[in-house]
């Protein structure tokens, strides 16, 4: 099934391409070099055979078209070299992906997104370059100006090949069984629905670009109104940071139709790159702008392993110190009571010889956890060292903390955990800073040995 669609969609894009031509061998899209390139990534090697085949039909039809009668011996050479150098040149980005593709989050990332897009321009200037050496030699082109037609011809795969992979990759997966095509990660749509908010905005998006073409072609191809294009292009942007992936990638669709459809309605001649550079432009923005929100996540990622205590959730022991710090020196200043809780864990190292670090490690978690229970929204816990953790109390005297102290026991009390199958208690000590300018470490200290008071105490009492 996939062979015969892949073929079919080789050709169908070579006769839109062949329509589009807006100099001799040049075509505004080409979109071949998208089916060949998302045929490689998505099939791999089994996607040759079907690609062979179109591209020596491709070549007759050209030769047809050159010379209306076939030479036999230019189309076998010239079919063979472009078939070598189309497959080969679009091979090597999409078997690069391919290795790449397990390395690959789900979401789309700016990694992703750099790799598809510069090793698709790679691809598409290979196969220009070569391919136009190749079949000038063959003498299936005639190429006065070789760089000329290498570089529309690159710029015409690359246009079609970052507008349409991902659609293709999008029907090669739907069509083939499940295990048959690789995915290609940076472009899941996943499950999708236009809201209607995005349905308003892409036909804002639509509407813009179509009446800048409508009037470029009504006002003698004014080069000027061309530039306009640049309004859909922050139009799209708008859509990429407030819709899903699927909407941002139909605005890109739509708007690469509309301009090839209004290149196919009349000679748009060196005009065609403009055409063309915002079509790439408006694809790599979107893509970019896409990835901006994974690299958000990332960030926050990285900021919360930094000041946060990964087995806990309590704040680290850097970002606890900074945060009281400054809230300390706040409430010194504006005069409020300030009161720091020391407490650690009892019997940690017989929790972990009887159950096991597992067993010592659920325990501090759900120390944490009942200790967030009874904290209010000002007031934060952090992890200082293995079984000791620190809560900051700001704008708290030493009876208010005395009453967190006791709700804390008593939701120690509660029930034990699970995973333990017995209770958790803790051992507490509390510092105040009402009066003078003591800092946070003189405050840390006496709240410690107030805690270690409190273990003395329960230690003779027993």
């Amino acid at each position: 099934m996939l062979h015969p669609l892949l073929l079919l969609l080789w050709l169908g894009s070579f006769l839109l391409a062949a329509a589009l031509e807006h100099a001799p061998h040049a075509s505004l899209w080409f979109p071949p070099a998208a089916v060949t390139f998302t045929g490689l990534y998505c099939m791999g090697w089994r996607a040759v055979p079907a690609i062979f085949v179109a591209c020596v039909l491709g070549t007759y039809l050209t030769e047809v078209s050159n010379q209306g009668d076939v030479r036999l011996g230019v189309l076998a050479s010239s079919s063979l070299v472009f078939a070598l150098i189309h497959t080969g040149a679009y091979a090597l980005p999409a078997m690069m992906l391919r290795r790449l593709a397990p390395l690959a989050l789900t979401e789309l990332t700016l990694r992703a997104v750099s790799q598809f897009l510069l090793l698709g321009a790679l691809g598409a200037l290979l196969a220009a370059v070569l391919g136009v050496l190749g079949l000038s030699q063959t003498e299936l082109l005639e190429a006065p100006d070789i760089f000329e037609l290498a570089s529309a011809w690159w710029i015409g795969d690359y246009a079609a090949l970052v507008t349409l992979a991902p659609f293709l990759a999008l029907l090669l997966r739907h069509t083939g069984a499940p295990g048959d095509v690789k995915r290609f990660p940076p472009f899941e749509w996943g499950p999708w629905r236009l809201r209607r908010s995005a349905v308003g905005k892409l036909a804002l998006l639509f509407a813009v670009t179509l009446a800048i073409l409508l009037s470029y072609l009504e006002l003698s191809n004014s080069r000027a109104l061309l530039v306009m294009l640049v309004l859909p292009v922050v139009l799209q942007l708008w859509v990429v940071h407030t819709e899903n992936l699927a909407s941002a990638q139909l605005g890109l669709l739509g708007f690469s139709l509309l301009t090839v459809g209004a290149a196919a309605a009349v000679n748009v001649g060196e005009d065609a790159l403009i055409l063309q550079f915002a079509a790439i432009s408006l694809a790599a923005n979107s893509y970019l702008s896409l990835a901006a929100p994974a690299l958000y996540a990332a960030n926050k990622r990285l900021r919360d392993q930094v000041s946060h205590d990964g087995l806990t959730g309590a704040l680290s022991r850097a970002r606890f110190e900074d945060r009281a710090a400054v809230e300390l020196a706040d409430g010194l200043r504006a005069g409020r009571p300030t009161s720091i809780i020391m407490l650690d864990v009892d019997g940690l190292k017989e929790l972990n010889d009887t159950h096991g670090h597992a067993g010592g490690d659920a325990a501090l978690r759900e120390l944490v956890v009942r200790c967030k229970a009874c904290l209010g929204q000002e007031e934060f816990i952090g992890r200082l060292s293995g079984d000791e953790f620190a809560i900051f109390l700001p704008g708290s005297d030493e009876v208010t903390a005395t009453g967190v102290v006791r709700a804390i026991r008593e939701q120690l009390e509660k029930g034990p955990v699970q995973s333990l199958g017995r209770g958790v208690s803790a051992s507490f000590g509390i510092a105040v800073a009402d009066g003078g300018s003591p800092s946070l470490s003189q405050l840390l200290q006496a709240a410690d040995q107030a805690m270690y008071a409190e273990k003395r105490a329960r230690r003779r009492a027993t």
